[in-house]
């Protein structure tokens, strides 16, 4: 209930008794439970405010942050969770119109339970679309009918890890080699059964490799198959 501003709970008034509004249709307007708004009705109709007047008032400076505003932040952070602090400040000053340090924002992320961590990425050419049309023609198929292929790479970069733990104000720093060395290509053709062809090569992949290794191992190991 503190954390509803005095303009929200004026504007649920208004809502309720002005344009007649379900107590439901209040609760997602103003982003509360439903136990908020009958509170902030009964107050209103009880003691002509919308605050209890009973209540102890907080202490100390108020918040310059507010619900909205953290809601905004959680908005960004959604859409687009690599921004720095500084460029959510930026966003708070120009769309909010909101002046905070900081130590403040980063005070009230941590209240919203979001912590800094490594960044997991999605495919932006990925069509949820196509995808369900694909599951929908072919998703009678059999698993036994079906092969996975795909390529992966290693060399000398590959072991090395990117996070670590370092002393507060202090880099993490590790020595580590910066030239990648050989790169070495693999190729896997995985069925449900495990993988039944495989090839192991020095270089990246390319379209003729690939083909040469649809023609001269898969083909033949699909063939053995069918014919035991």
């Amino acid at each position: 209930m503190s954390q509803i501003s005095q303009q929200l709970r004026d504007r649920i008034i208004t809502w309720r008794y002005g344009d007649g509004k379900l107590i439901r249709e209040i609760a997602d307007l103003a982003g509360c439970m439903e136990r908020s708004v009958y509170n902030i009705l009964w107050y209103y109709r009880e003691h002509g405010d919308t605050s209890n007047p009973f209540a102890i008032k907080p202490q100390g400076r108020p918040r310059i942050l507010e619900m909205g505003d953290l809601s905004f932040l959680a908005s960004l952070l959604d859409t687009n969770p690599t921004l720095y602090l500084d460029e959510l400040q930026e966003k708070l000053t120009e769309v909010r119109n909101i002046d905070v340090s900081i130590s403040t924002l980063s005070r009230a992320i941590r209240k919203m339970s979001l912590t800094h961590k490594s960044l997991a990425h999605a495919a932006l050419e990925r069509n949820e679309l196509v995808r369900a049309t694909w599951l929908a023609v072919n998703g009678d198929i059999p698993m036994e009918y079906i092969v996975w292929l795909d390529e992966a790479g290693v060399d000398n970069l590959t072991n090395q890890r990117t996070e670590g733990w370092g002393g507060l104000g202090c880099a993490c720093v590790r020595r580590a080699a910066f030239v990648r060395g050989q790169h070495y290509s693999i190729l896997p053709a995985l069925t449900c059964d495990g993988i039944i062809a495989l090839d192991i090569f020095e270089g990246s992949v390319n379209r003729e490799r690939f083909v040469e290794f649809l023609q001269d191992q898969l083909v033949i190991c699909c063939l053995i198959e069918c014919f035991l």
